[in-house]
């Protein structure tokens, strides 16, 4: 069964691959998955030859580059091993009507609850020490200067945290257990989740934005979560709030919330996501002095193409069954 992918394993994770019975094919992706065309994300694909695309039975690559095109030179191809956590990614959206056409299965990869939330945290510390001021202050060799900087404590604190997946759940584990903080969740039920005081549907998400001191984006990017961090529900935040997103850019009116920042609306922000990636050498977001800014790296970790290759083999048996209900962390049912 051959396995053809655009993440690169290393040798030992290929020899796992092998020793179930597969045969590993790497393709080298054509840019960033996040800014990449798909055509040209794929262009080495579409150079293969086509006795062996018609071999590759697995794919593992974002399943929001997959097109009617890649289908079309991947004949067989039955399951695409998504490797991350969202399956929409800016203008890039998973095609789920041409997959489920197809009968193929699109399982992703929830390897980032750990790497996420801990920078969440990270996040949410430097924001309230003011830490990015005390780096600029050290770079000028400033000891003390006139303005004294506030030292906001967490413990007590409220966090909002949109979505309770995998990576909502570990945030609101760690900010309950670490700092005794107030969790209020979102869901797509408002079904109970452990260690959160309350949760809601995201229609109950005006009522709940005055009552956060941290509003986290974690959630999938969906029809239903584009652009719903507008104008509007920022003017609901308290003025001393921040916003945290890790997740993606598209869940934020990012113009908004500039104005929001530089207005002084809400205290401040990090964001490790933009509408449109790599975010603009021109965007005023760089300059805001209460602004922390990462390059799409918080689901980063030592580990991430082993992770994957985990995710992989635990499926691997229940879809040479045709076992799609045995697989584990399929996305065609929710589509996220």
């Amino acid at each position: 069964m051959r396995v053809l992918s655009t993440q690169r394993f290393g040798p030992e994770d290929i020899a796992r691959l092998e020793a179930a019975g597969c045969t590993y094919t790497y393709v080298e992706p054509g840019g960033d998955p996040h800014t990449a065309p798909s055509d040209l994300f794929h262009a080495n694909v579409y150079a293969l030859p086509e006795a062996l695309r018609t071999e590759v039975r697995i794919l593992v690559t974002p399943s929001f580059h997959v097109t009617a095109r890649l289908l079309e030179a991947l004949p067989n191809l039955r399951w695409v091993h998504h490797p991350g956590a969202g399956v929409n990614s800016g203008e890039f959206w998973t095609p789920w009507d041409l997959l489920e056409s197809r009968q193929i299965v699109v399982t992703t990869a929830k390897i980032h609850a750990v790497p996420i939330s801990e920078w969440i945290l990270a996040a949410m510390l430097a924001l309230s020490k003011n830490l990015k001021r005390y780096a600029e202050r050290q770079k000028a060799h400033i000891y003390h200067d006139e303005e004294r900087l506030s030292n906001i404590l967490l413990e007590g604190k409220t966090a909002l945290i949109i979505g309770t997946g995998h990576v909502g759940a570990e945030t609101g584990r760690k900010l309950k257990l670490a700092f005794h903080m107030r969790t209020l969740g979102v869901n797509s039920d408002g079904r109970p989740v452990e260690y959160f005081d309350e949760t809601y549907t995201l229609q109950h998400l005006d009522a709940l934005l005055p009552r956060a001191d941290y509003v986290i984006c974690t959630t999938a990017l969906v029809e239903a979560t584009r652009g719903m961090i507008h104008a509007e529900r920022l003017a609901r935040m308290k003025p001393t709030a921040f916003i945290i997103n890790p997740s993606r850019g598209g869940l934020i009116v990012e113009r908004d919330l500039i104005r929001a920042l530089q207005a002084g609306r809400i205290a401040g922000a990090a964001l490790d996501t933009f509408e449109v990636e790599p975010l603009a050498a021109d965007s005023p977001l760089w300059d805001l002095p209460n602004v922390l800014i990462t390059p799409h790296c918080s689901g980063g970790r030592p580990d991430y193409q082993t992770a994957v290759m985990d995710c992989l083999l635990g499926n691997l048996e229940a879809f040479r069954a045709n076992r799609r209900d045995l697989m584990d962390q399929v996305a065609n049912i929710k589509r996220y």
